[in-house]
């Protein structure tokens, strides 16, 4: 009979436990981004879900400078990256010390998309954006053009801010409008969350990934204990 708990009980927490350990992942990678720019005393907004041209889109970080708005998607990657080019069939190949490799979906492709929705609402205003990678890895071919590594962003963004006196009306007047459009519903991020994993079983594991794990502990402690 303890079996009855225990062996659901496991697949539930494996499977709950691998969405929710890349969702924290994820998380831990955002956090130390805005961190780093909340210490430079820059206005922040995080996790910003805009419409796109496909309909919403979440942004990981805007950052207001002196310059120019600036959109940063945060990757919280390990092991040796290999940039695969841009567009249609480009990806950044994942490669670890074991020969494990993965294909991942090239973020500045990602990140240009939402440059121009953000451009798109605010026209005429400077919009540009990086790739932030605050993981262990490291390009051993050369970080492309529009990548910054964590220890990178700060000096990066100082040169963004330079100057004297406050930021140009437009550039504020346009910040300003950016929060007034960010859809913070819990709505809207369900909606964008559809969008991005194509619904279907995949937006449930990722969004009932807590869940699952929790449900899995139980019966695996109830296995043992009852």
């Amino acid at each position: 009979m303890i079996f009855d708990a225990i062996i659901p009980g496991a697949i539930l927490f494996s499977i709950g436990g691998r969405f929710l350990r890349r969702q924290l992942k994820g998380d831990m990678g955002e956090q130390s981004v805005s961190l780093t720019i909340r210490g430079m005393g820059l206005p922040i907004q995080n996790n910003v879900t805009i419409p796109g041209k496909r309909g919403l889109t979440q942004i990981d970080h805007l950052v207001l400078t002196r310059s120019a708005i600036v959109v940063l998607e945060t990757k919280n990657y390990s092991g040796s990256l290999y940039d695969n080019g841009r567009g249609k069939g480009g990806s950044w190949i994942q490669k670890f010390p074991s020969g494990k490799q993965n294909n991942l979906h090239n973020p500045l492709d990602q990140n240009y998309g939402h440059i121009k929705s953000v451009g798109t609402i605010v026209p005429g205003v400077p919009v540009t954006g990086f790739v932030v990678l605050a993981g262990s890895a490291s390009f051993p071919n050369g970080v492309p053009d529009g990548v910054l590594m964590l220890r990178d962003l700060k000096r990066k963004l100082k040169e963004m801010d330079r100057g004297e006196g406050p930021n140009p009306a437009s550039i504020q007047d346009a910040w300003n409008k950016l929060q007034q459009v960010d859809q913070r519903d819990s709505a809207s991020h369900r909606e964008q969350m559809r969008q991005v994993t194509g619904g279907g079983m995949t937006y449930w594991l990722q969004a009932g990934a807590p869940w699952l794990t929790g449900a899995g502990v139980a019966l695996v402690l109830g296995g043992f204990f009852l």
